[in-house]
């Protein structure tokens, strides 16, 4: 049962905490309506961007079939299989100032098309109706391509332009040339160009080529899709989806071209070197001809005798070997040739038939070495470390395939040597045979030898040609620049979204500061949490400035029923106590509107045709006299209390509206002893008086924490209404009142609470007072300037 009761407790705080929130429902809806419209304002003038993405996939030896040079693989030239870091260095290549440098001067990206609106100045593309084409530069190299240009259109032939920041403009022609502070430029109009008149104005803005490379390699995102692949995805976010897919599309585009570039300069490098080549062996195997062709018309032959074709046969054999020998060390001395012939890092021939494996990936790792150089001196210099280091490799490599080729040779020759040992051999055999025949076939021997190198390098020439001819792209366009359909950003859910969330916390958090540092009253619910032992007799409304704070003869009006609820209840508590008619009406402090409520309270009291009258004890400040339009300066208790001729009737006043048939006592002239006059047996005797004359007894006292007065003369009193104001009394005042009736120095005190808001009254304003009967109900706009808490209500 404990439990369930915290609970419900809490239920209710929270409830009570809530309801706090809840009677400030239309400054929410303000709130969150204004805030809508800044974010539908900030929609509607914002800037939306699209991400443009494209996927390439980087080719190696996983996806080599998929390349267009697939079906020459049995000649080696599909590519090698790519590792981490050279994946990782082709995203940097992808990325490099180099390539998007290339991109930005084909796109002219550092030129800028707007026109102006009357809020927004809008980006154009395509949509410019004219182009700026530059047509030559100043040769000053501290003048950099940048200005900013007002154009208006005059028609379809001319245009006004006028440099920003400058009041001077001058009128051109389409297609015009016309000088600039970098050099001469001209603008070249469009088929589609229309007269838009003199409402439109367009801005060209040109800036820094490299300021544009800058914000495009910042811009620009190229990942990986996954770590097992060698696909990447790029990506830009741009206003111009135009722009952005033209700029991802051309940096594929540059980033092809130049991969083929790089490849095919070794290629070109072998062809030179074939075609060196073949034109010596031509010579060579024309001159063994010839020789031939003599040597057979000076003997008169055409055939080797019968005798020595057996040893010829056996000989066959050792031939072959020697004519491959030959070739071999041809080969190889060529390369050593070239090699110490060649200028410094020059790319060495591949893919000759060179049987030693060693040299072959000596030379392949030599070429990449070369390239890898190349690719650095493009954007850096020679004393850059990662080039220095690159050439020391280079010149030991170069030293090692010397070394190797060196050695291949020597070994060649030592095999050529021990092949001849053999030669000589059968040719003992064959002394026999004619020298004609011998001769013979010394010449047929040169002749097969310089026929089979021939042949050889034409087939490589062929083999190079093809690879110069099928240069497939090194980046496969998997799909090509695509942008969104809808905007990364802003986005109009979540800009809504936030807006709708602040503003329910904009006045969330003004009104819980305001609730954090208030300690005024506003309800009779604050005034229960700190005195809940005494009674509170009822509630009165805060009035609008033109409202009357006068209660009228058949008032139904809010104040009025206030009054009447007021009137009962202290009937009761009168009766409850078994209390005299006299009715003190004080408060704490001053500006509680104690005179307020003794002066109404009367009235209230006089409607129910009893007798009433009303004293103002108040002798310091006196306020009675402005409701029934009195001087402060006519006589009152004040003269009574100090004049012991004046009597009771001489002092009394009556309103002069009828419906506030009630005596009233003023306060008189303020004396400069009001303590001591108070204290005096005439105010006892008044009081006296007053109690057997009259059904009602009100008397309006001093503020009891500024002055004594009223404690002086608190005995006198069978009831006190004291009077607190709702958002001006403070709650730590309210402590006060319970220690002067806890201390007995007031006497059956019941609380009145004044100028609470129409939402506060009662426990809530569900429950609160409602509108009198008859009564007119106010209009929308009044009850919402009510709910705001606009004027007083």
């Amino acid at each position: 049962m404990k439990e369930n009761f915290n609970t419900s407790q809490e239920n209710t705080r929270l409830k009570e905490q809530l309801k706090q929130y809840f009677q400030y429902w239309p400054w929410f809806l303000l709130s969150i309506i204004i805030c809508i419209s800044l974010a539908y304002l900030k929609l509607r003038y914002s800037t939306y961007n699209y991400i443009t993405e494209a996927t390439i996939l980087i080719k190696d030896d996983k996806n080599a079939s998929l390349s267009e040079i697939a079906v020459f693989e049995d000649l080696g030239l599909t590519g090698s299989s790519l590792s981490k870091s050279q994946f990782e260095n082709e995203i940097e290549i992808l990325r490099s100032r180099r390539l998007l440098s290339s991109v930005v001067n084909n796109l002219k990206s550092n030129i800028h098309y707007y026109k102006e609106g009357n809020i927004k100045t809008s980006e154009l593309y395509e949509r410019s109706p004219f182009t700026l084409e530059i047509l030559s530069k100043y040769g000053d190299k501290n003048r950099k391509e940048t200005g900013s240009f007002l154009v208006k259109v005059l028609s379809d032939s001319e245009f006004e332009i006028q440099q920003m920041n400058s009041e001077i403009s001058n009128t051109y022609s389409f297609g015009e040339p016309f000088d600039v502070s970098f050099g001469t430029i001209a603008l070249v109009a469009k088929q589609n160009i229309k007269e838009p008149g003199n409402k439109v104005n367009f801005i060209v803005n040109i800036s820094d080529a490299e300021n544009a490379v800058n914000r495009l390699r910042n811009s620009i995102k190229i990942q990986s899709v996954s770590k097992n692949s060698s696909i990447l995805k790029l990506s830009l976010t741009s206003p111009q989806i135009i722009r952005a897919e033209a700029t991802i599309n051309a940096l594929v585009e540059a980033y092809n071209k130049d991969a083929i570039e790089d490849r095919n300069l070794v290629s070109k490098n072998t062809a030179e070197f074939i075609a060196n080549r073949l034109n010596i062996i031509t010579e060579e195997l024309d001159s063994v001809e010839s020789d031939k062709v003599d040597f057979k018309e000076k003997n008169k032959i055409t055939d080797i005798t019968a005798e020595g074709q057996l040893f010829l046969e056996n000989s066959n054999e050792i031939n072959k070997r020697q004519v491959f020998m030959a070739t071999q060390i041809e080969l190889l001395r060529s390369m050593v040739e070239y090699l110490r012939s060649s200028e410094p890092y020059t790319l060495l021939p591949a893919n000759l038939g060179i049987e030693n494996l060693t040299i072959v990936q000596a030379v392949e790792g030599y070429n990449e070495l070369i390239l890898r150089r190349q690719r650095l001196l493009r954007s850096s210099t020679d004393e850059n470390p990662l080039v220095l280091e690159v050439s020391y490799q280079i010149d030991q490599l170069k030293e090692n395939i010397e070394d190797n080729l060196d050695t291949a040779i020597l070994s060649l020759i030592i095999e050529e040597k021990d092949l001849r040992k053999q030669q000589n051999n059968i040719n003992g055999k064959i002394s026999q045979i004619p020298s004609i025949a011998k001769s013979s076939r010394d010449i047929e021997r040169q002749q097969t030898i310089k026929e089979s190198l021939y042949l050889y390098l034409l087939q490589k020439r062929e083999e190079t040609a093809i690879s110069l001819a099928v240069t497939a792209p090194k980046a496969k366009i998997v799909d090509s620049a695509y942008s969104s359909k809808n905007p990364v950003s802003p986005k109009p859910r979540i800009i809504y979204l936030s807006s709708i969330v602040l503003g329910l916390l904009i006045p969330f958090g003004i009104i819980f500061i305001k609730l954090l540092f208030d300690t005024k009253i506003h309800n009779r619910v604050d005034l229960e949490k700190e005195i809940p032992t005494l009674p509170i007799l009822g509630e009165i409304p805060s009035i609008e400035s033109k409202e009357s704070d006068v209660i009228k003869d058949n008032d139904r009006s809010v104040l009025a029923e206030a009054f009447r609820i007021l009137r009962t209840n202290l009937g009761y508590f009168i009766k409850s106590k078994q209390n005299g008619n006299v009715i003190f009406v004080t408060s704490t402090i001053k500006g509680e509107g104690k005179t307020f409520v003794a002066y109404n309270l009367a009235i209230t009291l006089r409607s129910t045709g009893k007798s009433v009258l009303l004293i103002g004890a108040d002798i310091r400040n006196p306020q009675i006299h402005r409701y029934i339009d009195k001087s402060e300066w006519t006589i009152g208790l004040s003269e009574y209390l100090f004049d012991s001729s004046v009597e009771i009737e001489s002092i009394t006043n009556k309103p002069e509206a009828d419906s506030q048939d009630f005596d009233i006592i003023l306060s008189g002239r303020i004396p400069p002893n009001p303590a001591e006059l108070l204290m005096s047996d005439r105010f006892e005797k008044i009081i006296e008086e007053a109690r057997s004359k009259y059904d009602y007894v009100i008397v309006d006292t001093a503020p009891t924490l500024l002055v004594t007065d009223t404690l002086l003369i608190s005995q006198l009193a069978d009831t006190t209404v004291y009077v607190c104001r709702a958002g001006y009394t403070d709650k730590k005042l309210l402590q006060y009142p319970k220690e002067l009736f806890d201390e007995g120095k007031l006497k059956n005190i019941a609380f009145a609470i004044n100028g609470i808001k129409i939402t506060n009254f009662g426990y809530g304003s569900k429950y609160g007072y409602g509108y009198g009967y008859g009564q007119e109900k106010p209009s929308v706009l009044k009850r919402l300037k009510r709910a705001l808490r606009i004027g007083k209500s």
